[in-house]
């Protein structure tokens, strides 16, 4: 028997589930029976707290986006730093959580909740891009960057080599790695 909670509680464990049950076993066997094993509760129980699987999955993509941006923007009175600092934050999320690696960068999780989910996802692309983006415009104004650095791509570069370490997520991505990845992209940025 299910012990009874409140809730605004099992909502948080259903969308934890739905992460769970998404980047453990993929969208293909993404079910309400699914989810519903994971919590240990029938799969009709779910559907008091979200009417459709597509309310399912925008839950999972608010959960997803909470950890994302947990601490964002980091703050840092030098551009430079601020970046760097966001760069170890997300590095270190991928790191802890390998969860978010499978999902925040997979295509078919925006598209399963319809286009709310997609122009939600687009919007952290655009959040993140831009925050980035943003430290290498005031870095540049300062002088601190090559005054040619063409910074939209700079900025790219910055959020693929985040992209390429969430790839190697979870217990291979070891420290050392985010660490030369950050030495490289600085030398790159044209930092010492």
């Amino acid at each position: 028997m299910t012990r009874r909670v409140p809730g605004a509680v099992r909502r948080q464990q259903i969308a934890e589930a739905a992460l769970k049950v998404l980047a453990e076993q993929g969208l293909h066997r993404f079910t309400t029976q699914a989810i519903a094993a994971e919590l240990g509760v029938t799969d009709g129980s779910l559907f008091r707290h979200f009417p459709t699987k597509a309310d399912l999955v925008l839950a999972a993509l608010d959960e997803l986006e909470s950890r994302l941006f947990e601490g964002f923007p980091p703050v840092d009175e030098d551009p430079i730093r601020r970046l760097e600092r966001f760069f170890r934050q997300r590095a270190a999320l991928l790191r802890a959580q390998p969860i978010i690696a499978r999902l925040a960068f997979s295509e078919e999780l925006p598209h399963a909740a319809g286009e709310r989910g997609a122009a939600k996802v687009a919007l952290w692309k655009s959040r993140s891009l831009g925050f980035i983006e943003g430290c290498l415009d005031e870095a540049a104004a300062s002088g601190r960057l090559p005054a040619d650095l063409p910074r939209r791509e700079a900025a790219l570069v910055v959020a693929g080599t985040l992209l390429a370490l969430a790839r190697l997520a979870g217990p291979d991505l070891a420290a050392s790695a985010v660490d030369d990845a950050w030495r490289v992209l600085h030398r790159c940025l044209g930092g010492a």
